[in-house]
């Protein structure tokens, strides 16, 4: 017997969704990027809240609503004083709620996200000899598939990590099929003979 090892490695977006859309003072589609900024508009009947959004190219503006003619008490009070200040984490929070496109029929791109990871040893106990098991924690959906995490984390090739997974040394928990799906919250993978991977922990 010898030790087995868990880690939950932490997925954090380095940037923010990009949303394509027809600019009128551009006369085409373009990028329009996050702002991390809040529009709020209040009277004393109702309440508009808007992300707002810039053309990537001449700066004009696009509000993506997040609340429209809410009553003031069915918003929570903590929240609203973050619309007011531009809380950051708010923004990321609203940038990656996907319902919110689709309500306002906007075309978002997710493919261009580039992530951080943190990882945090989570317990060591006996188990069968040298596996690894990675506890994803992954609060917003990203483009990112599972071979793509491994190998940039192994740092070997997609195709050795294919073959990895082939001989049953590389499986997702719940899902041993493939490898090829979305990296998603609370996903767990296995990782059996890692001993050689010395920089999967670092």
């Amino acid at each position: 017997m010898s030790y087995l090892n868990k880690y939950q490695w932490e997925i954090i977006p380095k940037n923010l969704p990009i949303v394509i859309r027809n600019c009128p003072k551009c006369n085409e589609k373009v990028h329009y990027i996050n702002s991390e900024k809040f529009r709020v508009n209040a009277n004393k009947n109702s309440i508009d809240v808007w992300l707002i959004y810039q053309c990537e190219k001449c700066k004009s503006t696009w509000n993506m609503a997040i609340y429209e003619r809410i009553k003031p008490y069915d918003i929570n009070k903590y929240e609203y004083e973050e619309f007011l200040s531009n809380d950051k984490e708010l923004a990321l929070k609203y940038a990656f709620n996907l319902s919110i496109y689709n309500k306002s029929k906007a075309k978002v791109i997710l493919e261009h996200i580039n992530y951080a990871l943190i990882k945090k040893k989570l317990e060591t106990y006996y188990s069968t000899e040298n596996e690894l098991i990675i506890e994803i924690v992954c609060k917003y959906p990203i483009e990112l598939r599972v071979d793509k995490l491994l190998s940039d984390q192994l740092k070997i090739s997609r195709n050795k990590i294919k073959n990895m997974h082939k001989k049953g040394l590389i499986f997702i928990k719940d899902n041993k099929n493939s490898l090829n799906i979305k990296v998603k919250d609370k996903m767990e993978i296995h990782v059996l003979n890692n001993a050689e991977f010395k920089t999967i922990n670092s």
